[in-house]
Formats: structure tokens, C-alpha cells, sequence
């Protein structure tokens, strides 16, 4: 991915800077929403918010989910590993907190009655907020996003200059907002819509389809199927990205939050001044490079 793992913040913030202008120029000559390399967490601003002091809680109890490699794996002898491991060990060394901090895995179906029962204080699995769940739920800043991207085969003569869907076949798994993402943003593309990722997988290694249109993060890890829990991945090696990142968090949402109670603003508040906190040392980018070996971004 990278030769030099210490430049790659380097690397991305400059990438970024120019991937912008460019960005810019697109969505003034077309009105289409820009394709960008986004950083792989959003900030959304510069805000720096207040530090609220919440030295008066004794325990801080953290949520995860148990199968979502690699942000979080428990092993049969009951480890738990994974980014979103990391990142809340980060945030409870980043608030001095790590003393009172508990860490829980449970099944994705028993976490949110966990956090409404008041059985844990935060859920971190990979949560992106919809309008339903921030009725009854706060959450906190994106610490990771989403992108779209277009993948093709490594023997593909097409190029990332200037490069265009129109005209070609994209396969992209149907009713998906990635279709709906698709269709809207690059109608001369020939849209083919497939049930599940295997058979779309295939027809991009046979051929049968040009480009494959998805979620950026999954992607990557197919194509580098030993960061998948026993490599039992397709494989990945055939391909490779094409073109620009698409965040469109109109059709993709904003990236992974935090989920906290309502009530618990003194927490959002707290996790998002951590994550700001781990974001400006470069944190953020180091967990990024250790579990995402193949660059989405």
C-alpha cells in the first residue's frame, strides 16, 4: 500500500489537497458530487469541543460487537481484538480514564437493547446513525467513513486519469445505496445489479462485467483477504481501485459514531474531544494503517 508507513499522513493530507481542486472543477463543470480521497474519520470541522469533567463516574462501560473483522473479533478463548479495540483503549488513555474503562463484546442483536437497558454506557461497532435511531440515541462524531469506489481488474487498460464509468458495465449489489448512489450520480454507466457479493466478485475476475461499484472499506479487505479472520475471503488479488473515492454521505450517511443515551451528553462530549484529540496526533491514521493494509482512500 504504502512504502513508507511514517509519510502516509503525509501522503493522504496532500493527496486530499489535490484530489479537492479537482473536485471542485467537477462539480463546476457537471454538478455532480465530487469523487475526493476523504480522510478515513470526519471530522466535519474544527471544532474543539469543551472538556467536560466526568471524573465523578466510576466505571465507563464500552459495547462491541463480536464478528465484524477486523474491527472487532473474539477469539474462541474469549480475546477481544480489533480496531474498534484499539480505538477505545486510545480514547481511555487519551481521557485518562483507562482504569475505570470495561470492555464487552456481545451479539449484534443484543446491543442496542444493552445500551437502552442501561447495561453499558457507549456501543462502538461500527454504527452509522440514521433518523429512527437519533430519536431515542445521541451519537458521537464519525471516526471513520465510508466511501464508495469503482474496482476493476489489474489487467484492465483502463486508467485512473480521466476516468469514467459512462458506457461501461458496473456491477453493484441491487437495492443497495451504492445502486441507488450509481444510478444517480452516473446514469450512461450500464448498471448490473447482482443479489450478493459472489457471483459479482466472479464476473469481475471473468470478465464478464468492466467495473464493480461498492463500498470502499469492504473492498479493500477483499482485496487483501488475510486481514480476514481465516482467510476465507474471495480473492481479491485480481483487482484493483480505479478513479476517485465517492463519500456522498446523501446516500452512504456520515461514517462510524458512537451511540451514547440521550442523557449522556457529558460522554459525547467527552469522546468527541478525544477523537479530535487522536485525530490532530495522528492516532487515527496509525489504526488506519495497521488494520486497512489496501489504501481505500
Amino acid at each position: 500500500m504504502r512504502n513508507d508507513v511514517l509519510s502516509a499522513p503525509l501522503k493522504r493530507a496532500l493527496k486530499y489537497c489535490a484530489a479537492v481542486g479537482s473536485a471542485i472543477l467537477l462539480i463546476l463543470a457537471s454538478g455532480i458530487s465530487a469523487s475526493y480521497a476523504a480522510p478515513p474519520y470526519l471530522a466535519g470541522d474544527d471544532q474543539k469541543p469543551a472538556k467536560p469533567d466526568i471524573s465523578q463516574r466510576t466505571q465507563i462501560r464500552f459495547l462491541t460487537g463480536t464478528d465484524f473483522a477486523p474491527f472487532n473479533n473474539l477469539s474462541p478463548q474469549g480475546r477481544l481484538s480489533g480496531y474498534h479495540i484499539d480505538l477505545i483503549r486510545a480514547l481511555c488513555q487519551e481521557l485518562a480514564i483507562t482504569n475505570r474503562c470495561l470492555i464487552e463484546a456481545r451479539p449484534w442483536n443484543e446491543l442496542f437493547p444493552a445500551l437502552q437497558k442501561n447495561e453499558t454506557d457507549a456501543l462502538i461497532a461500527g454504527l452509522t446513525p440514521d433518523r429512527e435511531k437519533r430519536t431515542t440515541l445521541s451519537f458521537t462524531r464519525a471516526y471513520f467513513s465510508l466511501p464508495a469506489r469503482f474496482v476493476t481488474v489489474r489487467t484492465s487498460e483502463l486508467a485512473d486519469k480521466n476516468f469514467s464509468p459512462d458506457g461501461k458495465t458496473v456491477g453493484v449489489l441491487a437495492g443497495s445505496a451504492h445502486e441507488a448512489l450509481l444510478k444517480t450520480y452516473f446514469p450512461k454507466a450500464k448498471t448490473s445489479p447482482y443479489s450478493n457479493s459472489e457471483p459479482l466478485y466472479k464476473n469481475l475476475r471473468d470478465g464478464k462485467i468492466q467495473l464493480l461499484f461498492g463500498d470502499a472499506m469492504s473492498l479493500s479487505l477483499w482485496m487483501n483477504p488475510s486481514t480476514i479472520s481465516g482467510n476465507t475471503a474471495p480473492d481479491g488479488s485480481c483487482c484493483r481501485f480505479i478513479g476517485g473515492t465517492y463519500p456522498a454521505p446523501e446516500f452512504l450517511g456520515q461514517g462510524m459514531t458512537i451511540a451514547l443515551r440521550k442523557q449522556d451528553a457529558d460522554l459525547r462530549l467527552a469522546f468527541n474531544n478525544a477523537l479530535n484529540a487522536l485525530e490532530r496526533k495522528g492516532v487515527l491514521d496509525d489504526l488506519y494503517l495497521r488494520y486497512f493494509p489496501v489504501d481505500f482512500y
